[in-house]
């Protein structure tokens, strides 16, 4: 395989395709200041496989959340697209009558999109058992991925965004809180979803008229914790004309996320809980009550991929380690990523240089080149799941983190692509649809302290409008 690419890479060198970027993508690169050498692109032609473009193609390079992709194509092939997760409830105590007089025991096994809704659905599964009151602890066995402990700061210092939440075998709702800001007569009103009772909300905002240049402006929110509760004060203007306007933040623990909105959930619909939590393996002498089912892996990998949910990828690397380990083992993650790499070895792709830490690209030392990333999308290509994993990319100009962009570009609704970014880093893969009929795939990775969100965008469009154009 090795050598197969070494001549592909000759051929292409002797018919002048190594440094012949489309004028119209130079001109962008020149314009921002960023150096040839920090970009690598490779487009192919799918039916035939042949690059038409290739510049810097086998240099290895962060792909930021691009890695993904590695991450759900592994996944589909090593566990299918039906693969369901199942988070398990179990009774440590006795029942008398209505009341458990005992512990509730919740088992998690990775479940990655656990949310409000679908935990609600969990809670009406126990009710419809018979238990109304529970006389005892919430006990939350996460110990399933043998993590250590996950600090949210480590990788750029904002513990609070959401894309820094770790994996955890029982995630709800990725520990997200949403804030929600919503002009209402002359005042501004302020909520939280879901509404936690360790969580107290402040308004102090001031409503304000004028134009509404960005949501984001003229006002604060702060928070801190007194009384065993965290308050979250909002205040400043909030001008009006921004209409409805929300934020997602992570303010506790997984484990203290868990038990506050199991807690809020359960006494919603009329049941009582007495103790507090407690995290470890399940007792011994629990009995199984139910078993509750999650979506499909195909309907995660949509959000994985379109939404570039970070916490989801990591849960789903863990995932795969666990599943494809004979046995448990200290090292899930590392587990995972030997499955991934010893796949796409099996599939022909050469791993030689492939770092994959955490299996969603928000990482300072992944790396994969635009060569090794194409091979990959090509082998899905000719997969049996290619529906499954394509209808997982962004459609330009229509969805996903793709929604805002091209709009008023023929290329709308004809790419499929997967973006990247972290400071110094802009990416992107994925398959477009040309005029002509024919389909490409494309990797472009710039890795440059002179790119960013907004001109990364401008030069991956260029480079999409030209694939469409040809």
């Amino acid at each position: 395989m090795k050598q197969i690419l070494i001549i592909c890479s000759l051929l292409m060198a002797v018919n002048g395709f190594a440094a012949n970027l489309p004028s119209q993508v130079s001109e962008q690169l020149k314009r921002f200041g960023i150096p040839l050498s920090a970009v690598s692109v490779e487009v192919r032609q799918v039916d035939t496989n042949r690059p038409i473009l290739s510049v810097n193609a086998d240099q290895l390079r962060n792909p930021a959340s691009v890695m993904k992709l590695v991450t759900t194509a592994s996944a589909l092939e090593l566990l299918g697209p039906t693969y369901q997760w199942k988070t398990d409830y179990l009774i440590d105590g006795k029942m008398v009558g209505d009341t458990l007089q005992g512990n509730i025991v919740m088992r998690g096994s990775g479940d990655p999109f656990l949310t409000v809704d679908r935990f609600w659905g969990h809670m009406l599964a126990i009710r419809e058992r018979g238990i109304r009151d529970i006389r005892g602890n919430l006990i939350i066995d996460n110990t399933l991925f043998n993590l250590p402990p996950h600090d949210r700061a480590a990788f750029d210092g904002k513990p609070q965004r959401l894309y820094n939440v770790g994996p955890d075998a029982a995630l709800t709702n990725f520990s997200a809180t949403r804030f929600v800001l919503e002009p209402r007569g002359n005042g501004v009103n302020v909520f939280a979803d879901p509404p936690l009772a360790n969580l107290v909300v402040h308004n102090k905002l001031v409503a304000q008229g004028g134009k509404c240049v960005n949501r984001n402006a003229g006002w604060s929110m702060r928070q801190n914790a007194r009384d065993g509760k965290l308050h979250v004060t909002f205040s400043g203007n909030y001008r009006t004309r921004c209409r409805v306007h929300s934020i997602s933040r992570s303010l506790f623990s997984n484990n203290d996320y868990t038990y506050q909105l199991f807690r809020y959930l359960w006494e919603s619909m009329g049941g009582t809980l007495s103790g507090g939590y407690r995290t470890g393996a399940t007792p011994e002498t629990a009995s199984h009550l139910v078993a509750m089912p999650s979506r499909s892996l195909s309907e995660n990998i949509a959000s994985i991929n379109k939404y570039s949910n970070n916490v989801m990828a990591r849960q789903l690397l863990l995932t795969l380690g666990v599943a494809t380990s004979d046995q448990l083992t200290a090292d899930v993650r590392g587990a995972g990523v030997d499955a991934t790499l010893q796949w796409m070895n099996s599939m022909g792709i050469d791993t030689s240089g492939i770092s994959i830490e955490n299996g969603s690209g928000l990482s300072r030392t992944s790396r994969i080149s635009a060569r090794q990333m194409n091979d990959l999308l090509a082998i899905v290509w000719n997969s049996t799941w290619r529906p499954e994993f394509l209808a997982s990319f962004s459609l330009a100009a229509l969805d996903g983190t793709m929604r805002k962009r091209l709009k008023k570009s023929p290329v709308a609704g004809r790419a499929r692509i997967k973006t990247g970014l972290i400071n110094g880093v802009r990416s992107m893969a994925g398959y477009v649809h040309s005029q002509s009929g024919e389909h490409f795939l494309v990797t472009m990775m710039i890795d440059s302290n002179k790119v960013n969100y907004w001109n990364g965008n401008l030069v991956q469009d260029a480079i999409l409008e030209w694939i469409y154009n040809r």
